[in-house]
């Protein structure tokens, strides 16, 4: 298969606290084209809001993450996994992936979740789950090509306030 000579070449790399800011931006970016089809009254977090909840478990709970640049240096998307906690302790959580607009359909949503797998199997994971809206019908085809499944869990209450499902893939 030919690749596009004018295609990106996107630069990944692990995330680090003072990607922080970036990934924030993401996240407002990301969580704002939700209003295409979420409720009219939703409101998505703050940016402010997304970057202390991060700032509070970046690395305490595990987390890691991996970083998407464009070669001139542009933020291009990132991924965050983290420990789940279950009985066997093989169960990692993938808890955002995020691409910024101008990127979709580029290519590196693939590269990000290609190397969130790639760290959950040097961590000794064998499987792993992710809650996405019900709504973000864009996300879920994304992850169901990846060979996510739905485990049957829904999770109507949490604090993005939309109703969430959950999936589910082995990884090793």
């Amino acid at each position: 298969m030919a690749t596009d000579p004018d295609a990106p070449t996107f630069l990944l790399r692990p995330g680090e606290r003072s990607d922080l800011g970036m990934m924030a931006d993401n996240l407002e970016q990301g969580f704002g084209s939700y209003r295409t089809w979420a409720d009219a009254s939703w409101e998505p977090p703050t940016r402010m809001e997304m970057l202390v909840g991060m700032m509070q478990r970046f690395t305490k709970d595990g987390s890691w993450s991996v970083v998407a640049f464009t070669e001139d240096g542009g933020a291009a998307g990132h991924v965050v996994a983290r420990p789940e906690d279950d009985e066997r302790g093989d169960l990692a959580r993938l808890t955002h992936l995020f691409v910024r607009r101008e990127f979709w359909g580029s290519g590196v949503a693939d590269e990000l979740h290609e190397a969130i797998l790639a760290g959950m199997r040097e961590r000794g994971f064998t499987s792993a789950c992710l809650w996405t809206p019900t709504g973000q019908a864009r996300a879920r085809a994304f992850y169901e090509r990846h060979g996510w499944r739905l485990s049957g869990a829904v999770d109507p209450d949490n604090d993005l306030r939309l109703e969430l499902v959950e999936y589910v893939r082995e990884v090793s």
